[in-house]
């Protein structure tokens, strides 16, 4: 019996491209090591940003963070891949395939994906918007779930469980070298994060940015004022959406490879959920630090592990136990996060 598993497919289609532990390669493993969790908290930061957007500044639970980054990710997949045939050896389907095989540049494949995920949470918005918070949060949720489970099962289309591989970096330069390549994923990933943080920054002290925070404050009084609030929350969740598009197709590129089961979990939006609580909802800085405070503990734990062989399994939950105690001592302490939101004053 043969374990069709992603690592089985990916002795005939991908290299290994695992992280080692810091000590293992000397000072070139380490650089690469440490550009790999910047990389990846880059992506976390766009992340923590969209949802800054719809939470933060509008107050809409969006539980459904896993399901629109899974929509950015396989579009864009689906994009920038070549033609991926199913592989049969032996009689037994290796690998399924799935749709794509357009080659298209990174930037059509990121726009395309920003398009999809952000068009999909407007369709999503217009019905759930109507319910309250707790019942809105339910329903995201609930279709993150359900796209999990089509990725999973539409096999044809998404690989299955197997997921989608080769999926090629921004910029390819010969010949390959991979500190330089993860260090132009890097560069590439702080561009956007610094160009979202602009536009951002520009939208909140925008007059459509002062209409989301008094929709967050009293909706009641903002429609009094004649703002239509509906329309507003409607916007800034579909552009929360488009946005949490763009971190996944920069994250398919950054890993090369997608899988639905781990890497878009529900687990992903309650843990960029704590990454705003403890930056600082509401503050587009604090959400950025909180990323990279809380993916960077996960990282931490996974370089331990090796260090600490009696208790490397119990890593996980120490890392959760951490998490939580930063948690309760910022209920305590600093409710308002690392970095509090900026209060305004008109005069």
């Amino acid at each position: 019996m043969i374990a069709i598993t992603p690592a089985f497919v990916g002795q005939f289609i991908r290299p290994g491209s695992g992280i080692l532990p810091l000590s293992r390669e000397g000072l070139p493993g380490t650089l690469q090591n440490i550009g790999f969790y910047v990389s990846i908290s880059l992506i976390f930061a766009l992340l923590a940003l969209s949802f800054n957007l719809q939470w933060g500044y509008t107050g809409l639970f969006n539980a459904g963070i896993a399901g629109f980054y899974l929509i950015g990710a396989y579009v864009a997949a689906f994009a920038i891949t070549g033609p991926s045939p199913p592989i049969v050896i032996g009689g037994v389907t290796v690998y399924p395939g799935h749709l794509g095989g357009f080659s298209l540049p990174f930037v059509v494949g990121a726009l395309l994906a920003m398009v999809a995920a952000g068009g999909t949470a407007a369709v999503v918005a217009l019905p759930a918007l109507r319910l309250r918070a707790d019942y809105l949060a339910i329903a995201t949720l609930a279709f993150a779930v359900i796209l999990q489970v089509f990725a999973r099962n539409l096999t044809s289309l998404t690989g299955g469980a197997i997921g989608v591989v080769l999926i090629p970096k921004p910029i390819v330069l010969l010949p390959p070298n991979e500190f330089r390549d993860r260090m132009i994923l890097v560069a590439i990933g702080a561009g956007l994060l610094l160009a979202l943080l602009l536009l951002l920054q520009f939208m909140a002290e925008s007059p459509w940015g002062r209409v989301l925070r008094a929709i967050r404050e009293d909706e009641e009084a903002a429609m009094a004022l004649g703002k239509n609030a509906f329309r507003y929350k409607l916007q800034a969740f579909a552009l929360g959406g488009a946005f949490i598009g763009l971190a996944g197709a920069l994250f398919a590129s950054t890993q090369g490879y997608l899988e639905p089961t781990s890497s878009f979990a529900p687990s992903v939006t309650f843990s960029v959920w704590v990454m705003v609580i403890v930056g600082g909802s509401g503050n587009n800085r604090g959400a950025i630090i909180g990323a990279f405070l809380i993916y960077g503990l996960e990282w931490f734990s996974v370089q331990i592990k090796d260090y600490f062989q009696e208790i490397g399994d119990q890593i996980f939950y120490f890392r959760l136990m951490v998490v939580g105690i930063l948690l309760i001592v910022l209920v305590v302490y600093r409710p308002q996060g690392i970095l509090r939101e900026t209060k305004r004053i008109l005069r």
